[in-house]
């Protein structure tokens, strides 16, 4: 049977398109990236069979062909524009007129600030597409109190759109394919169908549809088959990860065009891990900045959310930082003195890691953007001052415009501003960006711009609501930098499919609590509803299903295929998934070295092993500051007074809010340092409680006034009314239940006086906090303690571990005759003194040092009480003498000695354990008594 010839030429151009769609073939996908890549795969089959020119096989998203479709048909007329809607909704604006019709259901609760409204919307965007895609019919009068809510909300989100004129994506494609089904689209002859792993009803419908006006619909099929199927067990995660690199290696060693796959279900969470690994064994340049942006062998099938990216976070932080009115954490606010993004930030970066320090001593844990400021500013001109005039000036410029842009905009004019904010500070910094960097700026322009188009939906809303509506439309939009080099390894997500034929599949992380994934029902929705729909995640036989269906693709994507699990998470056990129980296991694959390992192995001579003990000497003239502190530390640990006196090292402090311990130790110093200077002398018997109580409130209220007056951020009224009050009463509890009861009369003759002596030429700087006379004229030393117990038992042995009672006895006041050294306890509830003295009933609580129950100092050794005091200077000489002479070997007594030592990581302690070990074992073994 023959065709008959066309009449005329229109009818003839009719007669050749169609005998062009009978042989076309279109590839719908389930995702844009998807479709980029079939369209690459086929591309690059045609040129393997020489072809210089060939008929493009058309590949689109499955939505974008569909709006090609119907634009088509409205050019034509065959859909009339008064009755098609004004466009389809964004994922963002789909959001925003939930969360309003939500907002306003909920504008009369009496809990309605509670309400996240962000989280509800997303589901109840979920729950919609759940009843249009999968013909849920809900009957309200068996429906729970959730359900009749979202219900009310879905009405008035319904309202919305039907005033704005546009629909929302799911009823989008149901008016599409009601178009489609009512006029006579032209239609390809062949669609295959790519990455749909799940076809819900509204799928199957089209399906439906396209084969009733004849289009033949298949699965797009790469022709491939595992020959080759393969389980392995690990011990734990890491060993999964490790092996599956190793295997990649071997691929790539044996062909270097090969192209391979890992496969994590929880990819997001070992993403890092497999980055580094893979920079270790094929990028190792990579570790040096200058070589961060080298092109990979590999490539993740999806970014992250522009949000996460260094660029896009340290924008919105300056944003953050000229409009939030709340303050900041110190934290917030060390990352952005450390961040490059900004202001001058190479030339300044001394000086903004100096400010980072002194933000952690001096402020709180939560600082205003003007009290940051403030700070800076007095940093300029400190006695030793940090200079950082570009960041002071970019700052100041920030937050002075923050103050002149108006509070409420539309979003469109929202973006000119934080455009300005930006510019202030000289965003994105002083250095030329990279590629990678440029193409973050570049996308972070058009999520602005999408920002801009919000102006009918949003309209006038203040600073704060348009910063979280960047960063929400940030965190929406997943970046990733464009390469020039095909990767030949792709790592990807148990969702996502490969685009083309792969040699070798590593399918990782197969136990039973990750795959198949968990069902987790919509609440919006009785949950029976939905497991009778079978909708996603709604039970365990859905997600069972499910999981099978991506097992197969899985199988169907490469000739070999792995498969591997772990066998425990820390101290919990795993199991294995049921999907491959049924494969046989075969023996682990070897494990990729780390960069670490590699450069260990490949050592070119053995290992020196070099004794790092001694330090350079003192020399004459050098200062060595540190006070009694530097002597304690060395007797601690030589290395520790080394790092942390010798060299300057120091632990960034750990800001806080509030008074930390040293300061409110320093504040009751102040008080009794205050009493006692109005009187030397009390005449306990004629003292009344309640007179002594008003003049220690006095006295309290006034430190804290002084105190409060030159701290960097002041503390409120009623703060330091309750410090005033704290104080007062541990003073007046330490006077009255201690003080009043010692045996003897006392003068106070010493507060709080500065000493500089020299010890074996090292200058100590220390304060006595107080000095008392008897009767007798004689001297007992107190150093005041608000904290733990102090030890003084290491008084008696070689190395005085708290030295700086026995250094003002031996060495400042060695011409004196004293009585007693001790410490006073400041506590309300076990107060008092403890120490050595020369004999009983000097100081309440405190034996003399050759009291039967004394066990501290032998008879022996020290048989009266100046030899005491001369163990101590013989003591402390030796301590200051081998500082001196540089010893600074990691030796200590016990290992809770160094609890509080600032530069414990210095001392590598885990290193030097494996290096002793490594020193035993190439010990040789006695034989006969011969070495």
């Amino acid at each position: 049977m023959h065709s008959q010839p066309p009449k005329n030429q229109h009818q003839a151009s009719q007669h050749q398109a169609s005998q062009r769609l009978e042989n076309q073939r279109i590839i719908l996908c389930a995702s844009a990236r998807l479709a980029q890549g079939i369209r690459q795969t086929l591309q690059q089959q045609f040129q393997q069979q020489g072809l210089s020119q060939w008929q493009a096989v058309e590949v689109y998203p499955l939505q974008d062909w569909l709006n090609q479709l119907t634009e088509h048909a409205i050019l034509c007329g065959q859909i009339e524009v008064s009755d098609a809607p004004l466009g389809m909704l964004s994922a963002t604006q789909e959001a925003l007129l939930w969360e309003q019709a939500i907002n306003a259901s909920l504008s009369r609760h009496e809990a309605a600030s509670l309400f996240n409204t962000n989280g509800l919307a997303s589901a109840a965007m979920e729950a919609n597409r759940y009843l249009i895609e999968w013909n849920i019919s809900v009957d309200m009068d068996t429906a729970t109190e959730e359900t009749r809510q979202f219900m009310h909300w879905r009405q008035q989100f319904q309202a919305l759109c039907k005033q704005s004129g546009y629909l929302e994506s799911v009823r989008y494609q149901t008016w599409q394919l009601e178009q489609l089904q009512q006029h006579a689209y032209t239609l390809p002859a062949q669609i295959q169908l790519a990455g749909f792993d799940r076809i819900n009803p509204h799928l199957q419908a089209l399906i439906n549809l396209l084969q009733t006006q004849g289009v033949s619909v298949s699965t797009f099929d790469m022709g491939v088959s595992a020959d080759e199927v393969k389980r392995m067990q690990f011990t734990e995660t890491m060993d999964e990860c490790r092996a599956a690199v190793h295997w990649a290696q071997q691929h790539l060693a044996n062909d270097p065009q090969a192209r391979l796959a890992i496969v994590v279900p929880e990819l997001d969470s070992l993403r890092d891990t497999l980055a580094h690994l893979l920079d270790d064994v094929f990028h190792h340049q990579a570790l040096h900045p200058a070589h961060a942006e080298t092109p990979r062998c590999y490539e993740f099938s999806l970014g992250l959310p522009l949000s996460r990216w260094p660029l896009v976070d340290s924008a919105l932080s300056l944003l953050r930082l000229a409009l939030q009115q709340s303050p900041f954490s110190q934290t917030e606010l060390s990352a952005l003195l450390g961040n490059v993004y900004w202001s001058q930030a190479q030339y300044e970066a001394d000086a903004r890691a100096s400010l980072d320090a002194e933000m952690r001593r001096q402020l709180p844990l939560q600082v205003k953007a003007t009290t940051f400021l403030r700070f800076i500013e007095r940093k300029q001109h400190d006695i030793h001052p940090l200079l950082s005039p570009a960041l002071y000036a970019d700052l100041h410029a920030l937050l002075t415009l923050a103050r002149q842009t108006p509070r409420r905009q539309v979003p469109s004019a929202w973006v000119q501003s934080f455009n300005q904010l930006l510019q202030a500070t000289h965003c994105p910094g002083e250095r030329s960006l990279s590629s990678h960097e440029y193409q973050c700026q570049q996308s972070l322009q058009r999520v602005l711009g999408q920002l801009a188009a919000l102006d009918a939906w949003l309209g006038a809303i203040d600073a704060m609501s348009a910063l979280q509506r960047l960063s929400q439309l940030c965190q929406a939009q997943i970046f990733q930098p464009q390469t020039v080099r095909a990767p030949n390894i792709t790592l990807m997500g148990m969702l996502e499919a490969s685009a083309q034929p792969l040699d070798a599949v590593w399918v990782m992380g197969m136990n039973d609590h990750v795959w198949p994934p968990l069902s987790r029902t919509n609440a919006l929705i009785p949950a029976e509803l939905q497991r009778q729909a079978a909708t996603p995640n709604a039970s365990s036989e859905v997600q069972i299903a499910f999981a099978s269906q991506i097992h197969q693709r899985l199988l169907r994507s490469a000739r070999q295929v792995i498969f591997s699990y772990a066998e425990r998470e820390g101290d919990r056990l795993l199991r294995i998934s049921p999907l491959i129980q049924s494969i046989a296991q075969t023996d682990a694959s070897p494990r990729a070295a780390t960069l670490a390992e590699t450069l260990a192995q490949s050592a070119s001579q053995d290992w020196q092993w070099l004794d790092d003990q001694q330090a350079p000497a003192v020399e004459d003239g050098e200062h060595v500051s540190g006070g009694t502190g530097l002597l304690r530390a060395q007797a601690l640990c030589p290395a520790w007074a080394f790092y942390q006196y010798r060299l300057k090292a120091r632990k960034l402090e750990t800001p806080h809010n509030g008074l930390d311990a040293m300061q409110r130790g320093d504040l009751i110093h102040r008080v009794m340092a205050a009493f006692w200077a109005q009187q030397s002398v009390v005449d306990w018997a004629t003292v009344q409680a309640e007179t002594l109580k008003t003049q220690l409130e006095q006295i309290a209220t006034a430190v804290i006034e002084e105190f409060n007056q030159s701290y960097s951020q002041p503390f409120s009224a009623v703060f330091c009314q309750l410090e005033s009050e704290r104080l007062s009463k541990l003073a007046l509890t330490w006077l009255w239940e201690v003080e009043r009861e010692r045996p003897q009369a006392f003068e106070v003759t010493l507060t709080e006086e500065k000493f500089t002596p020299l010890i074996e030429g090292i200058q100590v700087t220390l304060i006595i906090d107080r000095v008392d006379m008897l009767a007798d004229g004689r001297l007992v030393v107190i150093d005041y303690k608000t904290g733990s117990a102090p030890d003084y038992k290491n008084w008696a042995s070689d190395k005085i571990t708290e030295p700086q009672l026995p250094i003002y006895a031996a060495f400042i006041l060695h011409d004196a005759d004293i009585a007693a050294v001790c410490f006073g306890k400041l506590r309300l509830t076990d107060g008092g003194f403890t120490g050595v003295a020369a004999e009983d009933d000097i100081v309440t609580g405190i034996k003399a040092y050759n009291h039967e129950k004394n066990k501290l100092f032998d008879a022996q050794e020290f048989p009266d009480w100046p030899s005491i005091l001369q163990h101590w200077r013989n003591q402390i000489t030796r301590t200051a003498q081998a500082l001196k002479a540089g010893d600074a070997a990691v030796v200590f007594e016990a290992e809770q000695d160094l609890d509080y030592c600032d530069v414990l990581p210095l001392l590598r302690l885990p290193e030097r354990q494996l290096q002793f070990e490594h020193s035993q074992h190439r010990q040789p073994k006695l034989h006969g008594g011969q070495a």
